[in-house]
């Protein structure tokens, strides 16, 4: 194993980790999430008869926001239900011990095997803002579902978070967000091939009472993992809290640019 892989491997256990340990805060205070889950499973709504024959793969499951909307829509086929965290994959397995139709086991999402097309549908609400290349990855997946049938995720896209980079911009710090998936560039390249894309961008404001406790709720839930470049310093954090708190005036507001795609493979391809 080359040093990169390495240092990938590392990321995606830190990654891993963090989600894992976020499980029971995630599942009570991930309502950003939650809602996403929830518009996910209402876009399925055309669909619900026409997927072609064949079991469902979800992709990064939680707690199983999106997996409770599958287990009520699907009652007849069979549901695979992953995650690279085993403690999410466990909690989820704890929550839906009822449903014979469930199928749990841990996986990379980036390592999807397409070789012998067989998903009738394909499904992750936010995961992809994690790969290292969220539109290969999605590529893959498409390539991974049947002919007739659909890939539907959700992702915080790249316009989140200005609140944010402002202050940041203000006090000559960087922006340490991580880089999220821009749509246009990823629409572009699933629209490459015999594919019928469509995709829906909203803006969700959440409020918090401090900078600090937005920091706190990105890390209790598991997405504080850094994928690339510095952290801030704890004295450079302070003054951005300080200076974000000072510069506002009532609660904190940060903007989520949210997107949901849907690509339909092709019968020809």
């Amino acid at each position: 194993m080359n040093e990169l892989a390495h240092l990938d491997e590392d990321l995606k256990n830190d990654i891993s980790s963090a989600f894992g340990k976020s499980a029971e805060y995630y599942q009570q205070h991930a309502e950003l999430q939650k809602q996403a889950a929830n518009r996910l499973i209402a876009s399925l709504e055309p669909w619900r008869d026409i997927l072609p024959s064949g079991p469902i793969i979800e992709l990064g499951c939680g707690t199983g926001f999106v997996t409770e909307g599958l287990a009520e829509l699907y009652t007849d086929k069979e549901i695979q239900v992953t995650d690279l965290s085993d403690q999410m994959v466990e909690f989820c397995q704890q929550r839906f011990a009822d449903s014979s139709n469930l199928q749990f086991r841990v996986q990379d999402a980036e390592e999807v095997s397409y070789d012998d097309p067989h998903y009738a549908m394909t499904i992750s609400g936010f995961t992809a803002q994690w790969f290292e290349d969220a539109a290969q990855t999605l590529g893959k997946w498409l390539q991974a579902t049947k002919p007739g049938g659909l890939l539907l995720v959700s992702f915080p896209g790249n316009e989140s978070f200005p609140e944010w980079e402002e202050k940041c911009q203000e006090l000559g710090l960087p922006f340490t967000a991580n880089k999220l998936p821009d749509v246009e560039e990823m629409v572009v390249k699933m629209s490459v091939g015999p594919a019928q894309v469509d995709y829906y961008e909203d803006t969700v404001t959440q409020s918090f009472d401090s900078a600090g406790q937005f920091f706190r709720h990105l890390k209790n839930v598991g997405a504080a993992t850094q994928k690339e470049g510095r952290a801030l310093s704890p004295k450079e954090l302070t003054m951005l809290i300080n200076h974000w708190d000072n510069s506002t005036e009532g609660n904190i507001e940060v903007s989520y640019h949210l997107v949901f795609l849907a690509v339909k493979r092709d019968y020809d391809s």
